[in-house]
C-alpha cells in the first residue's frame, strides 16, 4: 500500500509540472505576437503631407534600412518563433517523456498490484493447500490408528481363540489322563479286591476251623474248670489283639476299648482265633483288609511309594461312615497321599457291633 500511494504523489506532480508547462508556452506564444504588430504598425504613417523635396539616395538609404529593420524583426521574429518551437518541442518531448514515465509508473503499479495479488493468492492457496495437507494427514493418522485398533483387536482375538483352543485341548488330555488312571486304578483295585477276597475266604475258612476246634476242646474241659478258662481266654485274646494293633501300628496309638487294623501284609501275632468283645481274629483281618482294599482304590501311583509307611487314625461310625482320619507318622508325601485316598473312600460297614467297637478308633500302618 505504501508503495502505491509513492506512486500516486508521483503521478500528481508529474500532472502539476505538465499543467505550469504548458500556460508558459502559451503566454510565450502571446509576448511574440504582440511585438510582431507593435513592428508592423511602427511602419506605415498617415499624415498631412507636406511638399519637400525629397534626396533619392535618401529614400533609397531610408527604404534600404527599413528593409534591414524588417529582415531584422522577420529574423527576430522567426527566431523568437523557433525558440517558442523548440521550447513547445522541449515542452512536448518533457510531457511525453513525462507521460511515458507516467504511464511506466502506473504500469508498474498495476503490476506490482497485480504480483501482489498473485503472491496474495499465491499464499492464499499455499494456506488451502497446507490446511488439506493437514487435513489429509489427520484422516491418515486416524485411518492407520483405526487399522492399528483393528488389527491389535483381532490379534487379540485369534490369540484368545488359540488359548482356548489348547485349554481345551489340555483339560480334555488331562481328562482322558484321568480317566485312564482311574480306569487302571479301577483295575488294581478290582485284582486286589479279588485277592484280598481269595484271602479272606481263605482266613475265614482257617479261623472256623480253629473256631469248631477251640469249642470242641472247650466242650471236653470240666465245667468246674470253666470260669477259670474263660477268664484266662479273656487275657489270652486281650494279649492277641495287643499282638494284631503291634503289626498296624505302635502299641501306644492304640485305643483302651479298641483293636486295630493291620497293614497289607500283617497277620495276628499268633491269636486270630480268639475274640475280644465277641470280635474273632479273623473277622478283625477281613474287616483291616477290606478298609485298606477301599484306600488304595483311591490310591494312585503307589509305585513311587515303594518301602515306605504311614501309620493312620481312622475313625468310623457304625454303618462305615469315615468320620476322621489323621496321619500320626511316617513319610510326609505318602502320608498326605493317603489321607486324601482316605477320605474319598468308600470305607464298609463293620460286619458286627464287636468289629466296630476295634475300629471306630483304630491306627493302621498303610503299605501300598
Amino acid at each position: 500500500m505504501s508503495k502505491a500511494s509513492e506512486e500516486n504523489a508521483k503521478l500528481k506532480r508529474a500532472i502539476i509540472v505538465s499543467v505550469v508547462l504548458h500556460i508558459l508556452l502559451i503566454a510565450l506564444l502571446i509576448w511574440s505576437s504582440f511585438d510582431e504588430h507593435i513592428d508592423e504598425s511602427a511602419g506605415g504613417g498617415g499624415g498631412a503631407i507636406d511638399a519637400v523635396m525629397v534626396d533619392p539616395g535618401a529614400v533609397v538609404q531610408q527604404y534600404n534600412r527599413e528593409q534591414q529593420q524588417q529582415a531584422s524583426a522577420r529574423r527576430a521574429r522567426e527566431q523568437r518563433e523557433k525558440q517558442a518551437q523548440q521550447q513547445a518541442e522541449e515542452l512536448r518531448q518533457k510531457q511525453a517523456a513525462e507521460q511515458a514515465r507516467l504511464k511506466q509508473l502506473e504500469k508498474e503499479r498495476l503490476e506490482a498490484q497485480e504480483k501482489a495479488r498473485e503472491q496474495q493468492k499465491e499464499t492464499e492457496e499455499a494456506a488451502k493447500r497446507a490446511e488439506q495437507q493437514k487435513q489429509q494427514a489427520e484422516e491418515a493418522a486416524a485411518a492407520a490408528k483405526a487399522k492399528a485398533e483393528a488389527e491389535a483387536k483381532a490379534a487379540a482375538a485369534k490369540a484368545k481363540k488359540q488359548a482356548e483352543e489348547e485349554a481345551a485341548k489340555a483339560a480334555a488330555a488331562q481328562k482322558k489322563a484321568q480317566e485312564e488312571a482311574a480306569k487302571k486304578a479301577q483295575q488294581e483295585a478290582e485284582r486286589k479286591a479279588e485277592q484280598e477276597a481269595a484271602k479272606k475266604a481263605a482266613a475265614e475258612k482257617a479261623a472256623a476251623e480253629k473256631a469248631a476246634a477251640a469249642k470242641k476242646a472247650a466242650a471236653e474241659k470240666a465245667k468246674a474248670a470253666a470260669e477259670k478258662k474263660a477268664a484266662a481266654e479273656k487275657a489270652a485274646s486281650a494279649q492277641g489283639v495287643d499282638d494284631l494293633l503291634g503289626d498296624l501300628s505302635s502299641s501306644k496309638n492304640a485305643p483302651k476299648t479298641g483293636g486295630g487294623a493291620q497293614g497289607n501284609n500283617a497277620a495276628p501275632a499268633g491269636q486270630g482265633n480268639n475274640k475280644h468283645n465277641g470280635a474273632s481274629g479273623a473277622e478283625i483281618n477281613s474287616y483291616a483288609a477290606q478298609i485298606k482294599s477301599a484306600i488304595e482304590s483311591k490310591f494312585y501311583d503307589a509305585s513311587s511309594y515303594a518301602g515306605k509307611t504311614c501309620t493312620l487314625r481312622v475313625k468310623l461310625a457304625p454303618d462305615g461312615l469315615l468320620l476322621d482320619v489323621q496321619s500320626e507318622g511316617g513319610d510326609p508325601a505318602l502320608c498326605r497321599a493317603a489321607v486324601a485316598a482316605a477320605r474319598q473312600a468308600h470305607m464298609p460297614k463293620p460286619p458286627s457291633q464287636a468289629v466296630y467297637e476295634v475300629f471306630k478308633n483304630a491306627p493302621l500302618d498303610f503299605k501300598p
